[in-house]
C-alpha cells in the first residue's frame, strides 16, 4: 500500500496542498480531478519523489520514503509520466524504451496495440503525439511498476485518440498495478473505470467519489 499522509505544500508562502490524505491499495484505479491550480500535479510530484512536502509523509508498505530521491521511488516500483512527453530527440524510440530485445519481444502484443511497431526505428519528431503518449506508458510498464501515476496523459489528443488510449490502458494494465490519473477529461477516467475524486482548496473533497 502507498499512503500519502497529511501532505502540506507551500509555494512562496501560498498553500497549495493543505493536509491531503489518501491510501492507494493494490490494483486501485483513481482519477484525480480539479480545476487549474488546485494542486493536482503538485500532489503527483510529491507522490513520486519529485517534490518534498513541508509536512506529511509518504509511506510505502510501512516504510517512510518521504525524503527519498525520485529515482529511488522508481526503483521501488513507483513510476510516472509527465504532462509534456519527454524524449531524447537524438535517439530512436526503441532505444528510449531502456530495455532489452528479449523484453521487447515478450511484449510485442502491447507494442502492436499501441501502434508502435512501425515507429520503433523512428525519432520522436517523426511520431504522432498519441503514440508518444502510449510509449511513455509502455516505458513505465516494461519495468513492472506497482504504482503508476499519469499526469494529464490525454493532453493534445482528439476524442478518437482519447478513446483508443483508454482502450489501450484497460487492455494492458495488469490487475495488480495501482493507477492514479491526473486528468481534466473525465471521459478518460470513466473509460478505465477509475474512482474519480476531486482536489479542491488543497484538500481532497472528503475523498468522495464524484463519478
Amino acid at each position: 500500500m502507498l499512503e500519502l499522509k497529511g501532505l502540506k505544500k507551500l509555494f512562496k508562502g501560498i498553500s497549495v496542498l493543505n493536509g491531503v490524505d489518501i491510501s492507494i491499495q493494490q490494483g486501485t484505479k483513481i482519477g484525480l480531478s480539479g480545476g487549474n491550480g488546485t494542486g493536482k500535479s503538485t500532489l503527483l510530484n510529491i507522490a513520486t519523489g519529485f517534490l518534498t512536502p513541508e509536512e506529511g509523509a509518504i509511506i510505502l508498505n510501512g516504510d517512510n520514503i518521504t525524503h527519498f530521491e525520485a529515482w529511488k521511488f522508481a526503483r521501488l516500483g513507483v513510476k510516472r509520466t509527465f504532462q509534456k512527453v519527454r524524449f531524447n530527440e537524438a535517439l530512436i524510440l526503441k532505444e528510449q524504451l531502456h530495455t532489452s530485445d528479449a523484453i521487447i519481444k515478450r511484449n510485442l502484443d502491447m507494442l502492436k496495440d499501441a501502434g508502435l511497431i512501425d515507429y520503433l526505428y523512428a525519432f520522436p519528431n517523426e511520431v504522432p503525439l498519441p503514440i508518444l503518449r502510449k510509449v511513455e506508458v509502455i516505458r513505465a510498464l516494461l519495468e513492472r511498476p506497482r504504482y503508476l501515476f499519469l499526469d494529464e496523459p490525454s493532453a493534445g489528443m482528439a476524442a478518437t485518440d482519447l478513446h483508443d488510449f483508454g482502450e489501450f490502458l484497460k487492455e494492458h494494465l495488469d490487475a495488480d498495478i495501482s493507477l492514479v490519473v491526473v486528468e481534466h477529461r473525465l471521459e478518460l477516467m470513466k473509460k478505465i473505470d477509475a474512482n474519480i475524486i476531486e482536489l479542491r482548496d488543497g484538500k481532497l473533497d472528503n475523498g468522495n467519489i464524484i463519478a
